[in-house]
């Protein structure tokens, strides 16, 4: 019986976000061995971008031990419109990125095949691989972060479209006289259900205090006498993260902005069910820290609107993969590129 040393080789998996960027390192089986997250600012700035993850691959491929394969390839997840043969990141509004060669960039540096593809598929593979979707042959997959994107997987598969560009239930309308969206178009449910639109509505609801309370632990005063309990800094507008916390401490304004959020998401999960007939919704991305303050609101409002008959098939979930689920995800396409059977014709 053949077994496959899973310590032959490795691969790096990584993510451009707006604000981040992530690598993991997956042996043969696709088990993470190790992996590194550093904040960074990427608008507009591909080539500075491009070579900092670089940098972090090398860091990171260079602390694994000897193995007979070495890096054997790489994929990156990308918050945007992808030529997935072309190795091409097409579009990325959030990024403000066009035509950037991703793929090629990589496989030159480290000459190794590399897949791009966007960070939403490559979410959805994760959880599909490792994570909640395990053996779930139906299933869409939201990323809810500075943007929103769907990995749609049907039939085991990864539903494309003609152009490889399916999924961006982000820039669905749900507003026609909404605020402009990043992608130019207007009312877009990434208006109304990002964590751009969760900052929004908190200092919406909340006022001066969103901006002008310092972050100290509920009971505390601020420096300056003044009460505590909101999210953000006098320098700093809240975090998803800092948003979270205040509403685990009882902030009405917090809880209230992460149920408007939720609202937006139920509408629009409710429409993937009615249109997709899933067996499972999956919530992921960095809004998924907010746990049941947006999944129990996304349930309601997709039980009110989803057909009956379809709704109640559906299981609607968190991501278990967490923050990594896009890395892990790309580092397991370019596992499934490595291992794929070529044909040759001709």
């Amino acid at each position: 019986m053949l077994r496959l040393n899973r310590g032959a080789g490795f691969v790096l998996g990584g993510e451009i976000g707006v604000d981040f960027l992530n690598v993991t390192v997956l042996d043969l089986t696709g088990q993470v061995v190790w992996k590194v997250r550093e904040q960074a600012d990427n608008r507009r700035r591909p080539a500075e971008t491009m070579a900092r993850l670089a940098e972090l691959m090398a860091a990171a491929a260079a602390r694994q031990r000897d193995t007979p394969r070495g890096l054997l390839g790489i994929g990156i997840g990308v918050p945007g419109l992808v030529d997935q043969e072309r190795g091409v990141l097409l579009y990325a509004p959030n990024l403000r990125w066009e035509d950037v060669a991703v793929g090629p960039y990589f496989a030159e540096r480290f000459g190794v095949p590399v897949q791009v593809e966007n960070e939403a598929n490559a979410g959805a593979m994760a959880e599909a691989w490792c994570g909640v979707a395990r053996g779930t042959r139906h299933a869409v997959y939201y990323s809810v972060g500075i943007g929103v994107g769907t990995g749609i997987i049907i039939q085991g598969e990864l539903v494309r479209g003609s152009g490889g560009m399916a999924g961006e239930i982000g820039h669905t309308t749900v507003d026609v006289t909404g605020p402009r969206c990043a992608c130019g178009n207007r009312g877009c449910l990434e208006v109304y259900a990002s964590e751009a639109a969760l900052r929004r509505f908190y200092q919406q609801l909340a006022g001066p205090q969103a901006a002008d309370r310092g972050r100290h632990p509920r009971g505390e005063e601020a420096a300056d006498g003044r009460p505590n309990g909101a999210a953000g800094t006098d320098d700093t507008p809240p975090s998803t993260h800092d948003i979270v916390e205040a509403a685990k401490g009882g902030d009405a304004a917090a809880t209230a902005a992460l149920n408007r959020v939720a609202t937006y998401l139920g509408v629009s999960v409710a429409n993937a069910i009615n249109t997709f007939n899933p067996d499972m919704v999956i919530i992921g991305g960095p809004l998924v820290e907010a746990g049941r303050f947006i999944l129990e609101p996304i349930r309601q409002i997709a039980t009110e609107r989803a057909l009956p008959l379809m709704q109640r098939r559906t299981r609607i979930v968190l991501a278990e993969c967490g923050p990594d689920a896009c890395a892990i995800g790309a580092g397991v396409m370019a596992l499934q590129d490595l291992f794929r059977v070529r044909v040759v014709t001709g």
